[in-house]
């Protein structure tokens, strides 16, 4: 509007001028409004909730295509109650994805794959978990279950995740977690464990609102 204004007034300095006032409005008016919605998202912060069970659906997603084609069933076991942990989303994305990737490319064609979480109390241990875990301190458990293939011959793509889920297994004890990998050979069935230490504190998220979207 504020185009065709400059172009069709008769005095052209008048239409300029008008031109530049009328944008100045604009551009301060958007510049008030958007400072007003971030305020807004400041002060009304979203609780950071469900963060675990949100990363695992956001990984099963992204390997959709990949479980079709081996015509691999996936079920879940949520607890329900599940605190958050200490890991920051991006580092526990890339954890999920890393154990993700090595249990399609292990588990059977036409198999099942599996999650489970639950939160629990460390207590007294003997085992290797002593060194890691710390007593009576909250933790989350994170699981991944499924049958393996009968083949004995390892594939490029397992080898390359087996080698890639070494490097995240330091990313997890870099992050005060513990990773755990088990199979019992009778069944067949391969577990991957991971145990992360529960957030004490209720951990704000501000959410930036783009008013473009």
């Amino acid at each position: 509007m504020t185009e065709v204004a400059r172009t069709r007034l008769s005095d052209e300095e008048f239409g300029r001028s008008f031109y530049r006032s009328i944008s100045k409005d604009i551009e301060e008016a958007d510049l008030l409004l958007d400072s007003f919605v971030q305020f807004l998202s400041i002060n009304t912060p979203l609780k950071r909730k469900r963060t675990v069970h949100r990363l695992i659906e956001e990984v099963l997603k992204k390997y959709q295509v990949q479980l079709n084609e081996k015509r691999v069933t996936v079920s879940k076991n949520y607890d329900r109650d599940l605190p958050e942990t200490i890991v920051p989303d991006r580092l526990l994305s890339y954890i999920l994805d890393s154990v993700l990737r090595y249990g399609i490319n292990s588990v059977a064609p036409e198999g099942h794959i599996k999650f489970l979480t639950k939160s629990f109390k460390f207590k007294k241990d003997t085992t290797a978990r002593k060194r890691l875990l710390r007593e009576d301190k909250q933790y989350a458990k994170i699981e991944l279950l499924f049958k393996t293939s009968q083949s004995q011959s390892e594939s490029s793509q397992e080898s390359l995740s087996l080698m890639l889920l070494g490097l995240t297994r330091e990313v997890v004890r870099k992050n005060q977690g513990m990773m755990k990998i088990e199979r019992d050979e009778r069944k067949g069935i391969q577990s991957i464990s991971l145990w992360f230490p529960c957030e004490r504190r209720e951990i704000p998220h501000y959410r930036k609102i783009d008013l473009l979207t």
